[in-house]
């Protein structure tokens, strides 16, 4: 559980400093948007799996730059109730985009999110660059040096 927490905490320090950069332009591009957006929804989009939620984001939902801190505090905080609460060997079935079922334990789906997420973050970083912004330190060893 120790270990979920600490990777849980470096994606939202992570997502922070991306979402603390971009927000400080005058204009995000629209791909960066869409990246950073689908990021989030995402991850909303597996805690409302794994809660029962039956009204889910879609996938590729545009998410307003203005609230992506707010997100992702509750994206972090729901997370964090979740492996608290929750023994992370316990099963989710769940069903994809297309609608087909699926089941795996909430450390798995954890560790999907948080993978998922830093390969986002990964491509933000790349189309920062493209478009001459330069991208934080996201990298978790800096997470561990700070």
């Amino acid at each position: 559980m120790e270990h979920l927490l600490k990777l849980l905490e470096y994606n939202f320090w992570a997502n922070d400093l991306f979402i603390t950069r971009l927000t400080a332009i005058e204009s995000i591009p629209t791909e960066v948007q869409n990246q950073l957006s689908h990021l989030l929804s995402a991850h909303q989009i597996w805690l409302g799996r794994i809660n029962g939620r039956g009204s889910l984001p879609s996938v590729w939902e545009s998410i307003d730059p203005e609230t992506w801190e707010g997100v992702n505090i509750e994206l972090y905080n729901e997370t964090t109730d979740l492996v608290k609460s929750i023994s992370l060997r316990k099963t989710f079935a769940y069903k994809n985009t297309r609608g087909i079922p699926f089941q795996n334990s909430l450390e798995d789906l954890l560790t999907h999110i948080f993978h998922h997420s830093s390969h986002h973050r990964a491509q933000v970083a790349l189309l920062m660059r493209q478009h001459s912004i330069l991208p934080p330190q996201g990298d978790y060893i800096f997470y561990l040096r700070k």
